[in-house]
C-alpha cells in the first residue's frame, strides 16, 4: 500500500511512519518541519520513505502527494489551545483549511482513503463518559477547528471514498522526534531531571494513550477503510491530573509532587471517554499503559538521550513561537485559506 503522511516529521507522524514501513508499506511523509527546522528527516524517518518539505496549505503539493496514494493520512496542525490561542487565523489555517484543502486533493486524484487525526479535546467539559456519539462541546479554538474539519469532511466524503476520524487520547511515551509538553511526558521529563513533578490541579480528567498503540491503529484501520469515527485509547487509560502525577511519582524512583492551584483554570477540559467501539473493533488495540510511557521517559532522562528537558526543541509551543517571530510561519492568506477561514467565523457551534 502507497501511504501519504502529512505531517509525518512529528511526534506521532515518526513513530506511524516506522510502523507502516515495518509493515511493508510504502510510506511518503510531507512535513514543513515548523516546530524544529533543523530537524534532519533521515535521522527521524525508517530507510525508504520519502520525504517532502512543503507547507500543507499549499494545494499543488497536496495533490502531487496525493496522486497514486492508497491513503492520505492527516497528522499536521498546531497542536493544544495556547499554540493555537497565539494566532486564531494561523490555527484556522493549518488545523481547518489544511486537511480540508487535503481531502479536496485526495478526491481530485481519486484517493479511496483518507484518515483525519482529531482530538477528544472535542468533547470539552462533560459530566459522565463521553463517547463518539455525544455532540462534541469545543471549549477553544484547538477544539473548533478540528470540530469543524470533522463536520466538513464528513461532507466531501459522503459519497466518495472512505473517511476514518481517529480522535486521540492525550499522547504519551517515546518517539524519534521527542515532546515533553505533554501532561504525562512533562511530569516524568521533570521528575525524572529534577526529582520533582508540578501539579496544577488534580481534579481533571484526562483519557491518554501511547504513542505506539495510536500507530498500530493507524495500521489497523488503513489495512481495513471505513466511514467511521473512532475514540482512540483504553478505558483503563482514563486518569484525573492527579493520578497521572502519583502515576509518576510511583514509577520515577525519588521524585515527589509540587502541588499548586486546586485546578488549571487555562484548561477546563474535563472529560471520561469510552473506548468501546475501538475495543470492539480491534480488541487489545491500545494496550500500553501510563506506567509503560513514564518508564521510557525517565529511562530516556536517566541516560541522557534527551539532555536538557527543558530544551525549547521538546516543546512544540516554543517551537511556534519561534517560526513565528523568524518568520518561518505566518497566516499565507490565499483564496482558499480564506475562502475556508469564512466558513470557520461563520459556523453554528450549536450544530450537532
Amino acid at each position: 500500500m502507497r501511504i501519504t503522511l502529512l505531517g509525518g516529521a512529528g511526534y506521532i507522524g515518526t513513530v506511524a511512519a516506522h510502523r507502516l514501513t515495518d509493515l511493508g508499506h510504502h510510506v511518503t511523509v510531507v512535513d514543513g518541519l515548523i516546530y524544529r527546522p533543523g530537524d534532519d528527516p533521515a535521522s527521524l524517518l525508517p530507510s525508504g520513505a520519502d520525504f517532502i518539505r512543503a507547507d500543507l496549505r499549499d494545494p499543488k503539493v497536496l495533490r502531487t502527494a496525493a496522486d497514486g496514494a492508497d491513503a492520505v493520512v492527516h497528522l499536521g496542525g498546531l497542536v493544544g489551545e495556547p499554540a493555537c490561542a497565539g494566532d486564531e487565523q494561523l490555527a484556522v489555517e493549518l488545523n481547518y483549511a489544511s486537511p480540508v484543502l487535503a481531502a479536496e486533493a485526495a478526491l481530485t486524484v481519486g484517493v479511496p482513503h483518507y484518515v483525519f487525526f482529531s482530538s477528544c479535546s472535542v468533547y470539552g467539559s462533560r459530566e459522565g463518559v463521553v463517547d463518539e456519539d455525544t455532540a462534541p462541546n469545543p471549549l477553544g479554538i484547538y477544539a473548533r477547528t478540528k470540530v469543524l474539519a470533522e463536520r466538513r469532511l464528513a461532507g466531501l466524503f459522503a459519497d466518495a471514498g472512505a473517511l476514518t476520524v481517529l480522535r486521540l487520547a492525550t499522547v504519551h511515551g517515546l518517539s524519534p522526534r521527542p515532546r515533553l509538553d505533554s501532561v504525562a511526558n512533562k511530569m516524568t521529563a521533570r521528575a525524572a531531571a529534577s526529582g520533582r513533578i508540578p501539579l496544577n490541579g488534580g481534579s481533571q480528567r484526562r483519557p491518554l494513550v501511547h504513542v505506539r498503540d495510536v500507530a498500530d491503529v493507524l495500521a489497523a484501520v488503513l489495512a481495513n477503510p471505513q466511514d467511521l469515527v473512532l475514540n482512540v485509547g483504553a478505558d483503563a487509560e482514563n486518569y484525573t491530573i492527579g493520578e497521572i502525577a502519583r502515576t509518576v511519582a510511583a514509577t520515577v524512583a525519588g521524585s515527589g509532587i509540587d502541588y499548586g492551584p486546586e485546578r488549571d483554570e487555562a484548561d477546563a477540559r474535563d472529560y471520561r471517554t469510552s473506548f468501546a467501539r475501538l475495543e470492539a473493533l480491534l480488541p487489545g488495540a491500545c494496550r500500553r499503559t501510563l506506567a509503560d510511557g513514564v518508564a521510557e521517559i525517565a529511562a530516556a532522562v536517566a541516560s541522557g538521550r534527551l539532555g536538557d528537558v527543558d530544551a525549547p526543541e521538546y516543546d512544540n509551543h516554543c517551537g511556534l513561537l519561534a517560526a513565528r517571530s523568524t518568520g518561518r510561519l505566518a497566516v499565507v492568506a490565499t483564496a482558499d485559506c480564506l475562502r475556508l477561514h469564512t466558513e470557520y467565523t461563520e459556523a453554528d457551534w450549536s450544530a450537532k
